[in-house]
């Protein structure tokens, strides 16, 4: 039981001492701890995928990712720490995504372990009444999160565990019919009072898609909207009631994601084919962020032609996945949200969250039908492809950020602290907590 799970078992341990701040040590720093501890993941994660037998690739995805590594091998010389650091997120995610897809369609039951996810992202909320309290009576208001980082982190986490919260309702699991108005409410509260507008534009077009497409989920949607509503009616009492001029939560700017967006478009016009490079805000230590708030932008603008193959296979799959009719609505407007969420904030960037919303996805793709032609491709040639694939990780691990992984209680500090790979985004290495002031 426990070698067909390991990996979702994993993942929900992953994501839950993540929402309720738990460290081991391994740095000091609970945002580079989680970076650190995707690798154990992934190091499952290719072990399921080079000894099952049962996992193989269509043919346009071999195809796809044998061009994308012909692009990286010529210019993998010219890679800087940034580039590197990029590629090894890049690479651990579609191997965590790979496996869990194949986990996930032999698991009969995931509900006990989602249910598990969503209470520990729902305990910290419990905490925002305590410091609506304190904003009310001393203009003060206290961070009630209990993981450590930026509040946009937790803020995109539990946008995918939003649409696993529906799913659960809609099993009947055991009590979520009374926890469901609850957890939205106390969901909302949070985006709001962090000012998470991605978030919240994310899951009003999750919500609304799915009110288009499934009558059936219709009235948890407007419970949820009724929720929400409660809950802003909340959030603008507690203004009211306070020095409005302290609350800065309603913002009408970009957070200069434009100017950001616009600089490194220019930057990229000098080299269209290759792109700027993964990681180049944090090479250059970019004033207005470390990353570009923005996941195709990302693609397209650091990667060249490699992120735009990357970028037209996406959505291939995206496609067959929404035309499937074995994929559950809720699944499909949990995809939505996290498409949303990603083209304006950092849901595939900070660590916890992409485990998140890699957990989500591989939850959407394991209930697509096989085409006919599928086991039609070769056994030897999917192995080949993640053989290679996975000697490359192992050769970036290895040679650049082998010393961060055996470097215990130490943590990122260059610059400003803006997260991106690290939690000083611009950050090459973990450095001895002595040496950090």
């Amino acid at each position: 039981m426990l070698k067909n799970n390991i990996l979702f078992l994993l993942i929900s341990i992953y994501i839950i001492t993540a929402l309720l701040g738990y460290q081991i040590g391994w740095s000091i720093f609970q945002y580079d701890e989680l970076r650190l501890l995707q690798f154990p993941l992934v190091l499952c994660a290719l072990l399921i995928l080079i000894f099952e037998k049962k996992i193989e690739y269509p043919i346009f995805t071999q195809i796809t990712f044998f061009l994308i590594g012909v692009l990286i091998a010529t210019q993998l010389t010219n890679y800087n720490i940034f580039q590197f650091q990029e590629l090894w997120s890049a690479i651990t995610l579609l191997f965590i995504l790979s496996a869990l897809i194949y986990e996930l369609r032999n698991i009969k039951n995931i509900e006990h372990g989602l249910a598990l996810v969503v209470v520990s992202a729902f305990i910290p909320c419990l905490f925002i009444l305590i410091s609506i309290l304190n904003f009310i009576f001393y203009q003060q208001w206290f961070d009630w999160q209990f993981n450590s980082g930026t509040i946009r982190i937790y803020d995109s986490v539990i946008v995918p565990l939003f649409f696993f919260l529906i799913f659960l309702k809609n099993k009947n699991y055991p009590y979520f019919h009374y926890f469901y108005p609850i957890v939205v409410f106390f969901f909302t509260l949070a985006w709001l009072f962090d000012g998470a507008r991605s978030a919240l534009l994310a899951v009003m077009t999750g919500l609304s898609f799915l009110f288009i497409s499934s009558k059936q989920n219709r009235n948890p949607i407007l419970q949820a909207i009724g929720c929400m509503l409660l809950a802003f009616l909340v959030y603008k009492s507690t203004i009211h009631f306070a020095n409005k001029n302290t609350m800065t939560v309603m913002r009408a700017g970009t957070s200069m994601r434009v100017e950001m967006w616009s600089f490194i478009f220019e930057q990229w016009k000098e080299t269209p084919w290759f792109g700027v490079g993964g990681g180049y805000l944090s090479k250059i230590q970019y004033k207005y962020g470390h990353h570009m708030h923005n996941l195709y932008f990302r693609l397209i603008f650091e990667w060249g032609m490699g992120g735009c193959i990357f970028l037209v296979w996406m959505i291939y799959q995206l496609i067959r996945l929404f035309i499937d009719k074995n994929v559950l609505p809720i699944a499909k407007a949990g995809v939505v949200a996290i498409l949303v969420d990603a083209m304006f904030s950092g849901s595939m960037v900070y660590p916890a969250s992409q485990i998140a919303c890699i957990l989500f996805v591989g939850f959407a793709f394991s209930q697509r039908q096989h085409s006919k032609e599928y086991f039609k491709y070769f056994y030897r040639a999917t192995k080949l492809l993640i053989s290679l694939w996975g000697a490359l990780f192992l050769y970036i691990t290895i040679m650049y950020l082998g010393q961060d992984l055996i470097c215990w209680g130490c943590g990122s500090y260059t610059g400003r602290m803006a997260p991106n790979f690290w939690f000083y985004g611009a950050a090459e290495h973990l450095i001895q907590a002595s040496h950090i002031p």
